[in-house]
């Protein structure tokens, strides 16, 4: 499992970066391909006339494309992935909310690499409050137990990265610098308090249910044969990427399973999801995420 801590160049995502990657490099063709070394030192220039940014910005767009899930590399090349290309045929903008919840998610849930401060955060269910110190302590212990090579200075640069992500730095936006905010801040998914910060849970009205299907699609999938996970473990997987009241949750499962799309065995107190992962390809998933209309 690859460790990701840093490659940010200590910026935090912008507002308008995917749609310059889409409309200045992709040219608004969701089929194009760029060369590898369109990001490379050797073609730093290029990429700087093309995105209007300079050279540290150019390699931070490059580390949040990647795990955020917008790009894949095959061969020499550089593709949008398939769900990105849905996304950009349907929300070019980024407008849906649900768009925005899909490249979280995907940073949640990769195979083979694990994005350090995210997944301390995520994946701490017994308390889900921390400071800036709180959590560049964990980062180091980790390290440290990992046999992983860090500095102090890098994990204090990707914990602030981290939160800028989701909250707004009122004080930072005085600064020319900072004038644009990120694009997740619109989620309104993280609140501080006195330097205390928390990923709150987010109404079940504010997302699609098929999201939460995508989820458990991509989970009972990677688990093989088994095409079935009991309720709690559902909502305990769902809960490490957007956080949700069980009541949510639970109406969430009932649609669902009132639309057909899951089976819940209740028999004999199981409790167990039944999903059909060749139902749908993910592409068609991500198409009724975008297309669905909000509970109101």
């Amino acid at each position: 499992m690859k460790i990701i801590i840093s490659g940010h160049s200590s910026f935090y995502i912008r507002e308008n970066w995917i749609n310059k990657l889409f409309y200045k490099v992709y040219e608004k063709d969701i089929n194009k391909k760029i060369d590898k070394s369109f990001f490379s030192k050797n073609n730093l220039s290029t990429a700087i006339d093309t995105l209007g940014v300079g050279s540290k910005m150019v390699e931070s767009i490059k580390y949040w494309i990647d795990i955020l899930g917008i790009i894949e590399k095959n061969g020499d090349n550089l593709e949008l992935s398939e769900n990105a290309k849905i996304v950009f045929q349907l929300d070019p903008y980024l407008e849906n909310l649900n768009s925005l919840w899909l490249l979280h998610s995907n940073i949640l849930t990769k195979k083979n690499e694990k994005v350090l401060i995210w997944d301390l955060v995520f994946n701490n269910q017994e308390n889900s409050n921390f400071s800036k110190e709180s959590l560049e302590k964990k980062a180091e212990l980790f390290c440290i137990e990992n046999r992983i090579k860090y500095s102090k200075k890098t994990l204090e640069d990707t914990i602030n990265v981290f939160i800028k992500t989701y909250l707004k730095d009122e004080k930072a936006l005085n600064n020319p610098e900072e004038n644009m905010i990120s694009p997740f801040v619109k989620l309104n998914y993280l609140k501080e308090t006195g330097g205390v910060y928390k990923f709150v849970n987010v109404n079940r009205e504010s997302i699609s249910d098929y999201l939460i299907y995508y989820l458990l699609f991509k989970k009972i999938k990677n688990q093989g044969l088994i095409n079935q996970l009991s309720v709690m473990d559902a909502y305990d997987y769902i809960n490490k990427i957007i956080r949700i009241s069980y009541l949510d949750f639970e109406k969430v499962v009932q649609e669902l399973e009132l639309q057909d799309e899951i089976h819940v065995d209740r028999a004999a107190g199981l409790q167990n999801i039944t999903l059909d992962t060749k139902k749908y390809l993910e592409k068609d998933i991500i198409k009724k995420i975008l297309e669905s209309e909000l509970v109101q």
